[in-house]
């Protein structure tokens, strides 16, 4: 396998990272917002390098010791290597929480199946929460008790 670097979210990388975000999401945030977020005490976020080459990001809120994940997302070209596993271990090692939550698109199988895997729970629905197209969210959540770390799963 290649050398996988994960790397925090930082002044140095901001750019790298908003672009590698745009180029995985079509909603992606701006770099302005990133820049912001690398001054959020609140943030978590890490960009993932494959042999130097940009290949992923995740995108953390640790407040009052719960975790949302705001996005997580890798390039097509380094799916299926495990490079989004890695990811989620980094942040929730580095968040400490108490309890996970995201919302995912209703269609999107694969991420649904993905976050089953780490331990998520279905927990809710957010009718027409995502738009272009619009479409409802899974709300899931996590106990750290119910963690799954990705190489115990293969």
């Amino acid at each position: 396998m290649a050398e996988l670097t994960i790397t925090p979210l930082t002044m140095d990388n901001v750019e790298l990272f908003a672009r590698t975000a745009a180029n995985i999401l079509p909603e992606a945030w701006s770099v302005e917002t990133y820049k912001k977020q690398v001054q959020n005490p609140d943030d978590i976020s890490f960009l993932a390098l494959c042999d130097g080459e940009a290949a992923g990001f995740i995108s953390v809120w640790c407040v009052c010791g719960e975790a949302e994940i705001n996005n997580i997302g890798v390039l097509e070209k380094f799916r299926r290597i495990g490079i989004a596993g890695k990811l989620f271990e980094r942040a929730f090692a580095a968040a400490k929480a108490e309890k996970w939550y995201l919302e995912v698109r209703e269609s999107n199988n694969a991420a649904i199946s993905f976050y089953e895997k780490l331990g998520f729970d279905r927990v809710g629905m957010r009718k027409n929460f995502y738009r272009d197209p619009t479409e409802n969210a899974v709300l899931m959540a996590l106990d750290p008790e119910n963690y799954c770390l990705m190489e115990k799963k293969q």
